[in-house]
């Protein structure tokens, strides 16, 4: 199930002719965006989850864990 997206909240430094400079975020904020960041920047993980997701589309059989560790 899909949880609701929670945007950060952003402050924005800005230099004396009012022009954005830079970002504050909370940690917690940087470490989710870092960690999406490191998600969508993988290739290969990114076609395994494209691959997984139109698996579950189809109707494909997917295998439980057991089965998959059964198969190593």
């Amino acid at each position: 199930m899909l949880k609701a997206l929670e945007l950060p909240k952003v402050e924005y430094i800005t230099t004396p002719e009012g022009k954005p400079k830079s970002v504050v975020v909370s940690i917690k904020d940087w470490n989710r965006i870092s960690e999406t960041l490191k998600i969508v920047s993988n290739k290969e993980l990114m076609k395994s989850i494209k691959r997984a997701k139109q698996q579950l589309r189809t109707g494909s059989k997917l295998l439980t864990l057991n089965e998959v560790l059964e198969n190593l």
